[in-house]
């Protein structure tokens, strides 16, 4: 299996802008917009709510990893959180993307220490699902 997570924080006044400079850790800030922003599909709309989201160095991970994966994005909201609740942040999420050969599919997601953790922070945990074709899978993982 082939893992891929990244997080979004979000709040109704957040601007990414005013404290981007100061958040820790060597995640790499995938996107950012402030409620005031035209949305890229709909430039007649704002987008009414300010963002920002954030993969992890190693975009993605395996089975063999995946404990190592999971600990860091533990630490680097634990590192940060302070500083996104003072401007502002309301939602945290961490998006998962799970994907498989097709063969039987059993895995954890975080262990129960680190949910423990999570659970301090009020992270939701969305989850999709792949199946993908051989090719395809290691198409992705080559490309990582």
């Amino acid at each position: 299996m082939i893992y891929k997570y990244y997080i979004s924080v979000s709040g109704d006044n957040l601007i990414p802008e005013k404290f981007m400079g100061k958040i820790t850790g060597d995640f790499i800030i995938d996107s950012h917009f402030k409620s005031t922003d035209k949305r890229d599909c709909d430039l007649d709309r704002t987008y009414d709510y300010g963002g920002i989201s954030f993969w992890h160095p190693n975009k993605f991970s395996t089975r063999e990893n995946i404990l190592d994966y999971e600990n860091d994005f533990v630490k680097f909201i634990e590192d940060n959180y302070r500083l996104f609740i003072e401007n502002s942040a309301t939602d945290f999420e961490i998006y998962m993307e799970i994907y498989s050969d097709g063969g039987q599919c059993n895995f954890e997601i975080f262990s129960k220490i680190l949910l423990k953790k999570l659970a301090k922070y009020s992270v939701s945990l969305p989850i999709s699902f792949y199946v993908l074709k051989m090719y395809v899978f290691k198409l992705i993982w080559t490309n990582a």
